[in-house]
């Protein structure tokens, strides 16, 4: 009897050690999604009693299940959690432009149809400022701030194309917010 226990304590250490020390540690985007999911029944108490019935059942047993085997297995050899939404919001400028606020990369891109079809932006952010790209990826123009609260732009080579003062940015503001 004391064998077995001890064996069945080894075991277990070494379990735990092997799933600890494994360098395997994914983002656990489903399991993210239930909680968010749980957290949409109403006050806390109603989602205190959705968590706990979520656990009985075991919803989130069998999602952290899958988070660990399956996906963030996945998302170890390839870099991309299956499970990841984007978690696009398309917000509408007028009736040629919109802005996509991209939640996979944290991006925003900006769409404006013309007589010649639709043209996109990225605009992500950068160490020291705002980069401004095609879809393809290519850099078309490169945003710095300075330390005066102004402005610096640079086209997709590098070389420096205007500047922009924080008094002129600030009246831009205004006159964008009169609007």
């Amino acid at each position: 009897m004391k064998r077995t226990s001890t064996r069945w304590i080894i075991s277990l250490f070494l379990a735990v050690m092997i799933s600890t020390i494994g360098g395997c540690y994914g983002s656990f985007t489903l399991v993210q999604k239930v909680h968010k999911w749980n957290g949409t029944f109403g006050n806390k108490f109603v989602n205190e009693l959705g968590f706990l019935v979520l656990n009985i059942v075991p919803v989130y047993g069998v999602a952290a299940f899958i988070d660990v085997i399956v996906l963030n297995s996945i998302e170890f050899w390839t870099g991309k959690n299956p499970s990841a939404s984007s978690n696009d919001t398309v917000v509408p400028l007028d009736e040629n432009n919109s802005l996509t606020l991209r939640g996979s990369d944290r991006t925003v891109m900006l769409t404006s149809q013309t007589s010649a079809g639709a043209v996109q932006y990225v605009f992500e952010k950068s160490a020291d400022g705002t980069l401004v790209k095609d879809p393809a990826g290519k850099v078309l123009a490169r945003c710095v701030m300075t330390d005066e609260g102004g402005m610096r732009i640079y086209d997709g080579s590098g070389a420096f194309v205007a500047e922009c003062s924080a008094a002129k940015i600030q009246a831009l503001a205004e006159v964008s917010g009169a609007q």
